[in-house]
Protein backbone atom coordinates (compact mmCIF):
# COMPACT_ATOMS: atom_id res chain seq x y z
CA UNK A 1 0.00 0.00 0.00
CA UNK A 2 1.42 3.36 -1.17
CA UNK A 3 1.44 6.17 1.43
CA UNK A 4 -1.24 7.52 -0.61
CA UNK A 5 -3.51 5.06 0.45
CA UNK A 6 -2.70 5.32 3.96
CA UNK A 7 -5.80 5.27 5.87
CA UNK A 8 -6.23 8.43 8.77
CA UNK A 9 -3.51 10.01 8.13
CA UNK A 10 -0.76 7.28 6.92
CA UNK A 11 2.09 6.05 9.04
CA UNK A 12 1.00 8.92 11.86
CA UNK A 13 -1.99 6.71 12.27
CA UNK A 14 -0.67 3.39 12.24
CA UNK A 15 2.16 4.58 14.52
CA UNK A 16 -0.81 5.82 16.88
CA UNK A 17 -2.59 2.26 16.38
CA UNK A 18 0.66 0.71 17.54
CA UNK A 19 1.17 2.94 20.87
CA UNK A 20 -2.79 1.93 21.88
CA UNK A 21 -1.77 -1.85 20.76
CA UNK A 22 0.86 -1.79 22.92
CA UNK A 23 -1.14 -0.13 26.16
CA UNK A 24 -3.89 -2.88 25.39
CA UNK A 25 -0.43 -5.01 25.77
CA UNK A 26 -0.36 -4.34 29.22
CA UNK A 27 -3.57 -4.11 30.32
CA UNK A 28 -4.24 -0.32 30.24
CA UNK A 29 -5.66 0.20 26.30
CA UNK A 30 -8.76 -0.10 27.42
CA UNK A 31 -8.63 2.75 30.24
CA UNK A 32 -7.13 5.03 27.88
CA UNK A 33 -9.19 4.43 25.16
CA UNK A 34 -12.48 5.18 27.35
CA UNK A 35 -10.90 8.17 28.43
CA UNK A 36 -9.98 9.69 25.32
CA UNK A 37 -13.90 9.00 24.05
CA UNK A 38 -15.50 10.28 27.32
CA UNK A 39 -12.59 13.88 26.87
CA UNK A 40 -14.30 13.97 23.37
CA UNK A 41 -17.16 13.45 24.32
CA UNK A 42 -17.40 16.26 26.68
CA UNK A 43 -15.64 19.05 24.38
CA UNK A 44 -18.71 17.64 21.83
CA UNK A 45 -21.16 18.76 24.25
CA UNK A 46 -20.06 21.93 25.59
CA UNK A 47 -19.90 22.76 21.27
CA UNK A 48 -23.26 21.84 21.19
CA UNK A 49 -24.16 23.25 24.41
CA UNK A 50 -22.77 26.68 23.10
CA UNK A 51 -23.76 26.14 19.23
CA UNK A 52 -27.24 25.57 20.09
CA UNK A 53 -27.82 27.92 22.67
CA UNK A 54 -29.83 30.63 20.75
CA UNK A 55 -31.88 27.41 18.34
CA UNK A 56 -34.39 25.96 21.42
CA UNK A 57 -35.92 24.08 18.99
CA UNK A 58 -33.23 22.40 17.66
CA UNK A 59 -31.80 21.75 21.17
CA UNK A 60 -34.98 19.72 22.05
CA UNK A 61 -35.54 17.98 19.16
CA UNK A 62 -31.70 16.65 19.63
CA UNK A 63 -32.77 15.86 23.32
CA UNK A 64 -35.59 13.80 22.12
CA UNK A 65 -33.74 11.80 20.16
CA UNK A 66 -30.69 11.45 22.65
CA UNK A 67 -33.58 10.46 24.98
CA UNK A 68 -34.95 7.66 22.61
CA UNK A 69 -31.65 6.48 21.78
CA UNK A 70 -30.79 6.41 25.83
CA UNK A 71 -34.64 4.56 26.35
CA UNK A 72 -33.42 1.99 23.55
CA UNK A 73 -30.05 1.02 25.27
CA UNK A 74 -31.90 0.80 28.28
CA UNK A 75 -34.20 -1.95 26.21
CA UNK A 76 -30.88 -3.74 25.07
CA UNK A 77 -29.61 -4.27 28.58
CA UNK A 78 -32.68 -5.66 29.89
CA UNK A 79 -33.04 -8.40 27.04
CA UNK A 80 -29.61 -9.12 27.17
CA UNK A 81 -30.24 -9.72 30.48
CA UNK A 82 -33.03 -11.51 30.65
CA UNK A 83 -31.44 -14.06 27.73
CA UNK A 84 -28.91 -14.95 29.63
CA UNK A 85 -30.71 -15.76 32.62
CA UNK A 86 -32.95 -18.10 30.42
CA UNK A 87 -29.95 -19.66 28.96
CA UNK A 88 -28.63 -20.22 32.63
CA UNK A 89 -32.23 -21.59 33.43
CA UNK A 90 -31.79 -23.88 30.93
CA UNK A 91 -28.70 -24.89 31.43
CA UNK A 92 -29.25 -25.97 34.84
CA UNK A 93 -32.41 -27.68 33.92
CA UNK A 94 -31.73 -29.91 30.90
CA UNK A 95 -29.58 -32.47 33.69
CA UNK A 96 -32.72 -32.51 35.70
CA UNK A 97 -35.18 -33.19 32.47
CA UNK A 98 -32.97 -35.92 31.21
CA UNK A 99 -32.43 -37.60 34.31
CA UNK A 100 -36.17 -37.38 35.16
CA UNK A 101 -37.14 -38.72 31.44
CA UNK A 102 -35.03 -41.77 32.46
CA UNK A 103 -36.63 -42.33 35.94
CA UNK A 104 -40.12 -42.06 33.94
CA UNK A 105 -39.11 -45.68 32.24
CA UNK A 106 -39.50 -47.71 35.46
CA UNK A 107 -39.95 -47.75 39.00
CA UNK A 108 -38.04 -44.71 40.91
CA UNK A 109 -36.41 -45.98 43.75
CA UNK A 110 -36.15 -43.48 47.03
CA UNK A 111 -32.75 -42.57 46.60
CA UNK A 112 -33.49 -42.08 43.24
CA UNK A 113 -36.13 -39.60 43.92
CA UNK A 114 -34.18 -37.83 46.70
CA UNK A 115 -31.38 -37.24 43.74
CA UNK A 116 -34.23 -35.61 41.28
CA UNK A 117 -34.92 -33.29 44.28
CA UNK A 118 -31.52 -32.33 44.45
CA UNK A 119 -31.25 -31.63 40.74
CA UNK A 120 -34.55 -29.71 41.10
CA UNK A 121 -32.76 -27.11 43.39
CA UNK A 122 -30.24 -26.13 40.80
CA UNK A 123 -32.78 -25.33 38.79
CA UNK A 124 -35.09 -23.93 41.08
CA UNK A 125 -31.93 -21.07 42.08
CA UNK A 126 -32.35 -20.03 38.58
CA UNK A 127 -36.08 -19.67 38.26
CA UNK A 128 -36.04 -17.81 41.78
CA UNK A 129 -33.31 -15.19 39.57
CA UNK A 130 -36.00 -15.36 36.90
CA UNK A 131 -38.46 -13.58 39.14
CA UNK A 132 -36.13 -10.99 40.69
CA UNK A 133 -35.31 -9.93 37.43
CA UNK A 134 -38.92 -9.54 36.39
CA UNK A 135 -40.14 -7.61 39.52
CA UNK A 136 -37.29 -4.89 39.11
CA UNK A 137 -37.37 -4.60 34.80
CA UNK A 138 -38.34 -1.11 34.13
CA UNK A 139 -38.20 -0.80 29.90
CA UNK A 140 -38.95 -4.40 28.35
CA UNK A 141 -42.22 -4.35 30.45
CA UNK A 142 -42.96 -1.11 28.78
CA UNK A 143 -41.89 -2.62 25.26
CA UNK A 144 -44.43 -5.33 25.56
CA UNK A 145 -47.05 -3.47 26.11
CA UNK A 146 -46.49 -1.22 23.31
CA UNK A 147 -46.13 -4.50 20.39
CA UNK A 148 -49.70 -6.03 19.35
CA UNK A 149 -47.61 -9.24 18.76
CA UNK A 150 -46.54 -10.10 22.26
CA UNK A 151 -49.08 -7.82 24.41
CA UNK A 152 -51.60 -11.13 24.42
CA UNK A 153 -48.23 -13.45 25.95
CA UNK A 154 -48.25 -13.77 29.78
CA UNK A 155 -45.42 -12.23 31.59
CA UNK A 156 -42.38 -14.93 31.71
CA UNK A 157 -41.89 -14.84 35.20
CA UNK A 158 -45.81 -15.68 35.25
CA UNK A 159 -46.06 -18.66 33.13
CA UNK A 160 -42.23 -20.04 34.41
CA UNK A 161 -43.55 -19.23 37.93
CA UNK A 162 -46.86 -21.15 37.55
CA UNK A 163 -44.72 -24.32 36.46
CA UNK A 164 -42.21 -24.01 38.98
CA UNK A 165 -44.76 -24.49 41.69
CA UNK A 166 -46.33 -27.55 39.83
CA UNK A 167 -43.21 -28.91 39.92
CA UNK A 168 -42.63 -28.59 42.96
CA UNK A 169 -45.69 -29.72 44.35
CA UNK A 170 -45.40 -33.61 42.40
CA UNK A 171 -41.69 -33.16 43.57
CA UNK A 172 -43.00 -33.10 47.65
CA UNK A 173 -45.56 -36.03 47.20
CA UNK A 174 -43.73 -39.12 48.81
CA UNK A 175 -45.16 -41.35 46.68
CA UNK A 176 -42.21 -41.29 44.17
CA UNK A 177 -44.44 -40.88 41.35
CA UNK A 178 -42.88 -39.09 37.40
CA UNK A 179 -46.80 -39.84 36.30
CA UNK A 180 -47.31 -36.33 35.00
CA UNK A 181 -44.42 -34.81 36.32
CA UNK A 182 -42.89 -35.17 32.77
CA UNK A 183 -45.45 -33.65 30.78
CA UNK A 184 -44.53 -30.39 33.49
CA UNK A 185 -40.96 -30.37 32.71
CA UNK A 186 -41.89 -30.43 28.68
CA UNK A 187 -44.43 -27.36 28.84
CA UNK A 188 -41.19 -26.10 31.54
CA UNK A 189 -39.07 -26.61 28.85
CA UNK A 190 -41.07 -25.38 25.90
CA UNK A 191 -42.02 -22.19 27.95
CA UNK A 192 -38.20 -21.65 28.42
CA UNK A 193 -37.20 -21.55 24.54
CA UNK A 194 -40.50 -19.96 23.89
CA UNK A 195 -39.12 -16.80 25.93
CA UNK A 196 -35.82 -17.59 25.25
CA UNK A 197 -36.59 -16.71 21.47
CA UNK A 198 -38.80 -13.58 22.13
CA UNK A 199 -35.43 -12.25 24.05
CA UNK A 200 -33.16 -12.86 20.79
CA UNK A 201 -36.00 -11.56 18.51
CA UNK A 202 -36.44 -8.26 20.72
CA UNK A 203 -32.78 -7.76 20.84
CA UNK A 204 -32.27 -7.57 17.48
CA UNK A 205 -35.09 -5.63 16.83
CA UNK A 206 -33.68 -2.85 19.48
CA UNK A 207 -30.25 -3.38 18.26
CA UNK A 208 -31.79 -2.51 14.50
CA UNK A 209 -33.14 0.51 16.09
CA UNK A 210 -30.31 1.64 18.03
CA UNK A 211 -28.33 1.20 14.52
CA UNK A 212 -30.62 3.08 12.71
CA UNK A 213 -31.14 6.28 14.86
CA UNK A 214 -27.10 6.13 15.08
CA UNK A 215 -27.19 6.50 11.19
CA UNK A 216 -29.51 8.93 11.31
CA UNK A 217 -27.81 11.26 13.58
CA UNK A 218 -24.71 10.84 12.37
CA UNK A 219 -25.02 10.80 8.59
CA UNK A 220 -27.14 14.24 9.42
CA UNK A 221 -23.60 15.27 10.56
CA UNK A 222 -21.60 14.13 7.67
Amino acid sequence: MSETEQPFGGNDYQAQMGDVAGAMHTGRGDIIHIEKVELTATRAADALRRALSADEETRTQLLEALQQLSALQAQLGEWKELHHILHEMLTAFSPFHANLRILSRAKVEPAEWRALLRGWRVCQTEVDRLMDFESSVEYIRTSIHRQGSVASRPDWGVRIGSLQREVEDRLKEQRCNTEGLVDLADELDRACDCYLSLADRELRRVVEKVQRLYALMIGGLL
